[in-house]
């Protein structure tokens, strides 16, 4: 069956990420993306289950940082870079050719933030993010979800991801999934399956 649809995890994907810099620099210790990712106040404040305030006072306890909520929000909108170079181009040269989305565990801020430097919705066709539906990867029902939305059977595409765990979930709702270390990577899958 052919790819009809492709799919993106943006963070680390497409996008440049500096959370584990940044957070070990406030911290004072190495952190990984890993640890991050599981934090209790993340995973509210990703899936929409709490406030930017409840989510940076929580996550200031948690981690241990000596810092004041209003100031590590405006931090934590910087966790985020833009796009890797190459990557606005790729985007707009497969977007006359397949339906693109982005499935993402993001938030507000980050969201908002690259709307703001990079008009991010604009590349792609459908966009779903974490924080608005109120799910998050790898759970089924947040690929389940994007399945009928796009319209589609799960065979029809092709899934992008940096993470082992999201990838499974991918394959497990039936997608066409790959896992990506980064942007150059990513290129070199799309010309391997010949959708590039």
């Amino acid at each position: 069956m052919s790819i009809k649809v492709i799919l993106f995890d943006i963070g680390g994907v497409l996008v440049e990420l500096a959370v584990t810099k940044k957070l070990s620099e406030l911290i004072k210790d190495e952190i990984t993306l890993e640890r991050y990712a599981i934090s209790k106040y993340i995973r509210l404040y990703e899936s929409g289950q709490c406030d930017t305030k409840e989510f940076a006072g929580g996550l200031i306890e948690e981690l241990g940082l000596a810092i004041t909520p209003e100031n590590f929000i405006d931090d934590f909108s910087s966790f985020v870079k833009g796009f890797f170079p190459g990557a606005p181009e790729l985007l707009r040269h497969l977007k006359p050719k397949y339906t693109l989305a982005c499935l993402s565990n993001t938030n507000a801020i980050h969201w908002d933030g690259l709307r703001e430097r990079i008009s991010i919705d604009g590349y792609f066709h459908h966009v779903f993010l974490s924080y608005e539906i109120g799910k998050l990867k790898p759970q089924l029902d947040f690929y389940t979800y994007a399945i009928d939305r796009l319209g589609c059977v799960p065979q029809e595409i092709a899934f992008f991801d940096d993470s082992e765990a999201n990838v499974k979930a991918g394959v497990a709702a039936g997608m066409n999934a790959y896992r990506v270390v980064d942007f150059e990577d990513l290129k070199d899958k799309l010309k391997t399956l010949d959708l590039l």
